[in-house]
């Protein structure tokens, strides 16, 4: 069984990216991810094309390629916020990408905030992967700053629009309760500290602590199995997780981050 899975975290940075800083962000990100899922992945430029992309490795074992690094800080001084992506060179079932791009904070929540999609597929026949995998990879990417606003983690389809016939022809409806605000899916991190008996529907309720050891969020689990968003029970559990957390104030609008 194959099954994809997208990680989004909202964050900020101490300043305006740099192409150095993102190339450095996007390979210890991508040495983390070889270590979850047992691979060790060549990492391509995005391109117009598969043809283009395959062209323009970005790391070697040991350094960042130096072509890569030029012509993204030529687009970083023609597209200042610099934005950027790389790719693993997989088919379109069986492939991963990192993407970092500027965001928008209206809440001013986030110093030069940033957008992180990490998207990758999963052969559940070739590896154990399961929810201390996964939760040991949100840990790291959760020590890039403190400014994160939320993270969450979709898979099986979550995040898609259901297309549903009736007799007025078709309908869509989203599998998450409340579409303008942020999911839960799989797992979500708020920077706040939650107590478990707060969320009797979650699977674990995780603490994240900073540097000094101090908690600075919580990840709320809904399912101890891997999370499949087409299976009716797992939508259920990660709604009633939505509903809770908006009761408990919570679960803000995807704009308030």
């Amino acid at each position: 069984m194959k099954m994809n899975f997208m990680i989004e975290k909202k964050m900020g940075w101490k300043s305006a990216i740099t192409p150095e800083e993102l190339l450095h962000l996007f390979r210890e990100i991508s040495h983390n991810l070889d270590c979850m899922l047992k691979t060790k992945k060549q990492w391509y430029e995005q391109g117009s094309s598969r043809k283009q992309a395959l062209k323009n490795q970005v790391f070697s074992d040991t350094a960042f390629s130096e072509k890569t690094l030029l012509r993204w800080g030529k687009e970083y001084q023609k597209d200042y916020p610099y934005w950027g992506g790389i790719w693993d060179g997989g088919p379109d079932d069986d492939s991963a990408a990192i993407e970092c791009y500027a965001s928008y904070s209206s809440a001013k929540r986030r110093e030069n905030p940033l957008s992180l999609m990490i998207n990758f597929d999963c052969d559940f026949s070739c590896i154990n992967f399961h929810v201390d995998s996964l939760l040991r990879f949100l840990q790291f990417i959760l020590r890039f700053d403190d400014s994160c606003t939320h993270l969450h983690v979709e898979s099986g389809g979550y995040g898609f629009l259901d297309v549903i016939k009736n007799k007025n022809g078709y309908s869509d409806k989203y599998k998450k309760v409340f579409p303008d605000r942020i999911p839960c899916g799989w797992m979500l991190y708020i920077p706040a500290v939650i107590l478990a008996e707060l969320i009797p529907e979650a699977a674990r309720v995780v603490p994240v602590l900073n540097e000094g050891g101090t908690q600075k969020g919580t990840i709320i689990v809904s399912t101890e199995d891997v999370f499949d968003g087409s299976k009716k029970e797992h939508i259920d559990k990660s709604n009633d997780i939505e509903i809770r957390l908006l009761d408990l104030g919570l679960l803000p609008l995807m704009t308030e981050l």
